[in-house]
């Protein structure tokens, strides 16, 4: 597993926005904000690209979004190229990206989440090289940062330090509030086991997004098969949340990845809070799961995914989850 240079203290940040721009609030306001205070910290912020803007449900055409990407990550300046955001469109630059001439540069630290999924995976198995599954950018732009983004922002600078599962998480609707406001924690957290009372679980850390994972399935931008089986002595740990998908959708995804071999090896289940309520008469994600995965060791309702606070995913890390009455937390280890 290559291990890419994470965030030095002074170091340059490559802000790319391979998706949506940053052009609607709350969005815009943080942004500029998390850039003026990344600077105040030390660090030079270099962009790629119109991270502020729009064109046909992304910043800009995919063939510019893709050639934005490329241009940062062969930048000798940059140290880690950090995504602005998420959207829908992300997956229609895969087409335009060589990957393997990017092995011809040193491995560069990816960072974002949910459509983000798109490079996060695919830099992951194409180039083994770890990534990460975590805040896009200006989400450090609030005025008060959670734990969640300072913990974060630690592991983007290479610290192994470990994430507890929060008190409090935000509703699945928010209240209108302030571009500058922190998050809205009103929901009591609890991790749940669906197979065991004491569960810890051990292995190679990947996952994203179900909605772009399912995707990738048949076409040659995956390579999950290659990665677990290159891991499999480590054993699998898979996270994973939706933020489209409702019952239904969550149960052909499932079996479809299943299907398709990707649960291989899996030694257990991570699951996100989804951002959609996954119940239908006498069909909910508990017998989803049940169904589908069986009796592997298992927790949801996790602080991953779209539903803040969020923990920073390091795919292709090493992966130490436990989670009972006594304690929660995920910690992470590479090198």
């Amino acid at each position: 597993m290559k291990i890419p240079k994470f965030l030095p203290d002074n170091g340059t940040i490559g802000l790319i926005a391979p998706s949506f721009g940053a052009n609607i609030e709350p969005y815009k306001t943080r942004l500029i904000h998390a850039i003026r205070r990344f600077e105040a910290m030390g660090y030079t912020i270099k962009t790629f690209g119109d991270i502020f803007g729009y064109y046909q449900g992304a910043s800009e055409d995919k063939h510019i979004r893709a050639k934005h990407f490329i241009d940062a990550y062969m930048d000798e300046d940059v140290d880690v190229i950090w995504s602005i955001g998420g959207g829908e469109l992300m997956v229609e630059i895969l087409p335009f990206i060589d990957f393997d001439s990017l092995k011809k540069y040193p491995p560069k630290l990816f960072i974002g989440y949910s459509d983000n999924t798109n490079l996060t995976i695919t830099l992951l198995t194409h180039l083994d090289m770890l990534t990460i599954y975590g805040h896009h950018f200006p989400a450090f732009g609030m005025e008060t940062l959670d734990q969640s983004l300072i913990d974060g922002l630690n592991i983007i600078k290479g610290k192994n330090i470990t994430q507890h599962a929060s008190t409090f998480h935000e509703p699945r609707l928010l209240p209108e509030k302030p571009p500058l406001a922190s998050y809205t924690l009103t929901e009591p957290t609890k991790w749940v086991n669906l197979n065991q009372s004491n569960t810890r679980i051990e292995g190679r850390l990947i996952g994203g997004v179900i909605d772009i994972l399912i995707l990738h399935l048949g076409t040659p931008y995956d390579l999950v098969g290659d990665f677990i089986e290159k891991y499999k002595d480590d054993g699998i740990v898979w996270y994973l949340e939706s933020f489209d998908m409702d019952v239904f959708a969550l149960k052909r995804a499932l079996w479809q990845m299943k299907q398709a071999g990707w649960f291989k090896y899996t030694k257990g289940f991570l699951f996100g809070r989804h951002m959609k309520e996954l119940s239908f008469l006498d069909l909910d994600e508990y017998n989803v799961y049940k169904d589908i995965l069986g009796d592997i060791p298992l927790i949801m309702h996790m602080d991953i995914g779209h539903i803040n606070p969020m923990m920073t995913l390091v795919n292709g890390a090493l992966v130490r989850v436990v989670n009972n009455e006594k304690e929660s937390y995920l910690i992470q280890h590479w090198g």
